[in-house]
């Protein structure tokens, strides 16, 4: 009986030891690369147990395919304006071709140290045809880091692809810094770039008061226009009703008109000291002396 106990355990555990030799296991989100006397023999993307050839005949290598993201190191480069710039990138990268990246590169470490070496290099490329404004500037209108971001990532896709089967799904700048003889020119620029939109408000806003003031002086020309015209019809209408009225009173009161024309007449050519030396007998004296003219009844 023991014996028959020990022969089934040994059967049992050679079972095990077989089983684990010959089925590869493939979890969910990885892929495996199986090779047959040191040639691969085939890939494999679907989870889930797989047979494959055991050691010493076959090997088995199993890949993390999920989505990786990878900081850069901090890389200087300069722009098409001579300026010195820092930046830090990130990257999202998965293993697409387990083939390629097994006999390229092998392990996690190695592919990032490749992906870092293709960035700063495109990286280099890419932001030497750009400007530092490009990058950084309060104007909306001049910043492009969306475009040399998807510029750097066509930019190594293709290779990081090809080369070691890796997918680069997403690329984005990080964090730019600057090197420190450069931050008083970087200032200088945005202090540019405020003084120009500052000038700008202040051109608007004199352009409007110009504006404003010409309205208000041609509607000030109006209302004196108007104001001037009334006081002429007035002027008028008042010279017109004077003049009926003094001929009225001409007609009614010829005497009396004649009397008061020469007190005014009189009036007018006396002044303080004057002596006149006139006949009594002609007007304004004849009237006042109580003299009628000749004719007069």
């Amino acid at each position: 009986m023991n014996y028959i106990l020990r022969m089934g355990l040994g059967l049992m555990i050679l079972s095990l030891l077989i089983f684990k030799a010959v089925i590869l296991p493939v979890p969910q989100g990885y892929f495996a690369v199986t090779t047959r006397l040191g040639k691969p023999d085939k890939i494999i993307r679907e989870s889930g147990p797989h047979f494959v050839w055991p050691w010493p005949i076959g090997k088995s290598y199993v890949f993390d395919a999920r989505k990786r993201v990878y900081n850069t190191r901090f890389t200087q480069t300069l722009t098409r304006d001579k300026k010195s710039i820092i930046l830090l990138t990130y990257i999202v990268w998965q293993i697409d071709d387990p083939l390629a990246y097994l006999q390229a590169l092998g392990n996690v470490r190695n592919a990032e140290e490749k992906l870092d070496s293709l960035i700063s290099s495109s990286k280099n490329n890419v932001i030497g045809g750009y400007e530092l404004v490009n990058l950084v500037s309060t104007d909306t209108r001049q910043l492009k880091l969306g475009q040399i971001e998807t510029q750097i990532k066509e930019d190594i896709s293709e290779s990081a692809m090809k080369d070691f089967g890796i997918r680069i799904s997403e690329l984005g700048i990080k964090r730019l810094a600057y090197p420190e003889k450069n931050v008083e020119a970087i200032f200088g620029q945005m202090r540019a770039e405020r003084n120009q939109a500052a000038s700008k408000y202040r051109a608007e806003g004199r352009m409007k008061a110009a504006i404003i003031l010409s309205e208000t002086d041609l509607e000030i020309a109006k209302i004196k226009a108007e104001a001037t015209r009334k006081a002429a019809e007035i002027k008028g209408q008042a010279d017109r009703e004077s003049a009926e009225i003094l001929a009225r009173a001409h007609l009614e009161s010829k005497d009396f008109f004649k009397f008061v024309k020469s007190l005014e007449a009189a009036e007018k050519v006396s002044g303080a000291g004057s002596i006149f030396v006139l006949r009594s007998d002609q007007q304004p004296f004849k009237t006042l002396l109580g003299e009628e003219e000749e004719g007069a009844k």
